[in-house]
């Protein structure tokens, strides 16, 4: 995943948002009431339909698995002191290993997320390697 080059001090109107629906990882801006902004297209082609209904509406409520999650819950005081974030974890939405980066711009929180490969498919595949190697 490349990184995003945004300043700190960037307002949600100054984004390039058709450059973010283009990305290859997920990219949702929310306000700083935690109202959804935007989401890309990755994010829709991951959570379907549900994705579509998100702008206005509150993370926390739309998604009450994270409200219950430590990582996520230490995600939002760490953003809301101003922190710049980068953790990896395991979405209870979708159960896929995440990579996501996230910090406040002017007016909102900018979040990025990678998928990661899952454990037992990196093992697998270095099995195979391995054999292969033999």
């Amino acid at each position: 995943m490349s990184k995003l080059e945004i300043s700190r001090d960037r307002r949600f109107i100054d984004l390039d948002l058709p450059h973010f629906d283009k990305q290859r990882f997920s990219v949702y801006i929310i306000d700083f009431q935690w109202h959804y902004l935007f989401v890309n297209e990755f994010v829709r082609e991951n959570l379907g339909e549900k994705a579509d209904t998100l702008k206005g509406k509150n993370m926390w409520t739309a998604f009450p698995e994270l409200a219950e999650d430590l990582s996520f819950t230490q995600m939002k005081t760490d953003v809301e002191n101003g922190k710049t974030i980068n953790f990896i974890t395991t979405s209870p939405l979708t159960n896929k290993r995440l990579n996501i980066t996230g910090y406040g711009l002017k007016d909102c929180y900018l979040f990025y997320a990678s998928i990661l490969p899952n454990k037992d498919d990196l093992l697998n595949e270095l099995r195979q390697t391995l054999t292969r190697a033999k």
